[in-house]
């Protein structure tokens, strides 16, 4: 499994595989096809059982699905596979979700190929296929590079965080068990992290990736609660600021166990930094 996702992430700077790539992600049957000449068809489908989802998506909702309807159902679906942390951080898990909501008619393939504002894939696709055979292959590989994020997210250009923050429904299940594990400790409603998370993306990212960082401290969860409970009571949304708080710990950090620390005492250690 692991040799043939890391022939899969080579693609990128591929031209001829990035081709191939494309023109499959067009039709259901290609697109199957061409994933599963990495993979064994039996072993990635065991990998986890996605069946449960049920609902067919439009490109708008793959895209950012809605905490109210779609969190909970896969949620509930997830927890019966017993899934953790450990699994969320794993791209076979994804790919093999991914290859279940196409098999199943949930999402056409091409709904992985949006590129930043560029929404529509199926346009993205031809486009890039086009400018390709004119002898610009910037798009093409933009293209295919997007449609392996939403798959999987760990491609050789973006490493782990891909997994984190490209994959509409591994951005999902992050956010839910962010939102579940905070709300737990702090008592903050669960609709206002989902909101404050779904409103403020970039500060969401910034989260993330400072979290999956060996670097930082903000993984510990009486720290990252007691920041949260700090952001959400001051209504914290400036991206420029959000990152300052968190260097701040950091350096705090350095002197002081606030991990040993309860998060309401963190709380009040994070506001006498930023006073």
């Amino acid at each position: 499994m692991n040799s043939g996702l890391q022939r899969l992430k080579k693609i990128t700077k591929n031209r001829v595989e990035s081709i191939r790539l494309l023109e499959s992600a067009l039709n259901k049957k290609d697109f199957i096809d061409y994933i599963l000449i990495y993979f064994s068809k039996e072993q990635i489908l065991e990998e986890i059982d996605f069946t449960g989802f049920k609902e067919k998506l439009s490109e708008n909702e793959f895209q950012q699905l809605h905490y109210l309807y779609h969190y909970p159902m896969l949620w509930d679906i997830l927890n019966s596979n017993n899934f953790s942390t450990i699994d969320a951080s794993n791209p076979i898990k994804w790919i093999s979700i991914s290859l279940q909501l196409i098999m199943n008619d949930i999402i056409q393939p091409y709904y992985l190929a949006y590129v930043d504002s560029s929404k529509n894939g199926k346009n993205n696709i031809i486009e890039a296929l086009r400018l390709s055979e004119q002898g610009n292959d910037k798009q093409l590989f933009n293209v295919s590079r997007a449609i392996l994020r939403r798959m999987f997210g760990a491609i050789q250009e973006r490493g782990k965080k891909g997994i984190y923050q490209d994959i509409p429904f591994a951005i999902a299940w992050w956010k839910i068990y962010l939102t579940k594990e905070i709300s737990k400790q702090t008592q903050i409603d669960e609709k206002t992290l989902y909101e404050y998370f779904n409103t403020n993306p970039t500060n969401y990212n910034e989260l993330i990736m400072r979290m999956s960082s060996k670097l930082t401290v903000i993984a510990d969860n009486n720290i990252r609660d007691g920041l949260l409970k700090y952001i959400i009571d001051k209504e914290i949304t400036n991206t420029k600021n959000f990152k300052e708080i968190i260097r701040m710990i950091g350096i705090e950090s350095s002197w002081r166990a606030m991990g040993s620390l309860n998060y309401k005492d963190n709380q009040k250690i994070i506001e006498s930094l930023v006073a």
